[in-house]
């Protein structure tokens, strides 16, 4: 009996295509457990120690089957679509954007869990009447609608520059009860004029071109109320195992969004005038978060 002969590139590409049938197996289980589909993913998922025995799809930050089946998903359709041809970020097909917002729904309730207990006063704010958020590039709206289901009182903008996203978006939010407290509109950032009129905003500038982040971001200072506070989510370049680190810089550049670790991130937000700017820890496979607040 010989011993295996190494093969570094057959070894990886037999990892990788595992790891493609465990993501497989997640939107599988989340789209019908009860499927025969559905109960051999499940024992992928458990085998991989992914779901206890009998157990749910979730994470530790409370999120939906449906939002977890979407973030693999997202993942899944975005690398395939890459490889078939797809030239940026809108390129991609509806069933890929659409995956990704729903993954990005998560973002409410771990908003609401991880981050707003270290903002002192915008637990209040955010129930206050005419409470206002911010939500640049909002694509298909999953976001914003997730944020104004997370907090009755909030309304919700949210721009993004491409009206096909927006029509899909527009699709998603006529059959949601959260319909009257989100608008939708064609904007690019950088054209932002409002002033002192959210208490919000999110920003994610892997999916933000450059010189639209960097003109955009002074002018969604200028849009906070005084004491808003704004997200910047930016990619972990300079975190993490080499391999994520590339991964981050390939993500982002066949996107064509920003390329911006903490430091770039904290750097921007501080430039723009606001204050008490910071970086919080997020989970392995989230963004990185830059949070700032407008001044008083």
């Amino acid at each position: 009996m010989t011993q295996r002969q190494v093969d570094p590139v057959m070894d990886a590409l037999a990892a990788w295509e595992q790891g493609a049938w465990c993501l497989a197996s997640v939107v599988l289980l989340g789209r019908d457990p009860d499927s025969d589909e559905g109960r051999a993913a499940r024992q992928v998922l458990e085998a991989a120690g992914v779901v206890p025995p009998g157990g749910e799809l979730t994470t530790g930050l409370g999120a939906s089957p449906a939002q977890v089946a979407a973030q693999a998903a997202a993942g899944l359709l975005q690398a395939a679509a890459v490889v078939q041809g797809a030239d940026g970020w809108m390129a991609l097909p509806d069933e890929v954007l659409l995956a990704q917002g729903v993954a990005s729904g998560q973002m409410a309730a771990a908003f609401r869990r991880m981050l707003l207990p270290d903002l002192p006063g915008t637990a209040e704010r955010l129930a206050a009447p005419g409470a206002r958020m911010l939500d640049v590039g909002t694509g298909v709206g999953a976001l914003a609608t997730s944020f104004a289901a997370e907090f009755p009182a909030l309304a919700v903008t949210g721009i993004d520059v491409s009206e096909r996203v927006l029509a899909l978006a527009r699709q998603r939010l006529a059959e949601l009860d959260v319909r009257d407290r989100v608008e939708l509109r064609a904007q690019d950032v950088s054209t932002l004029a409002e002033r002192a009129a959210y208490d919000l905003a999110w920003v994610p500038a892997p999916f933000v071109p450059p010189a639209a982040l960097h003109e955009g971001v002074p002018r969604i200072s200028r849009a906070l109320r005084p004491g808003g506070v704004l997200l910047l989510a930016h990619g972990k370049h300079d975190q993490g195992t080499a391999l994520e680190r590339a991964l981050t810089v390939l993500r982002t550049r066949v996107f064509g969004g920003t390329l911006l670790d903490a430091d770039g991130a904290g750097k921007l937000l501080a430039d723009a005038g606001l204050v008490d700017v910071r970086s919080v820890p997020t989970p392995p496979g989230a963004p990185g978060i830059a949070v700032a607040r407008a001044a008083d």
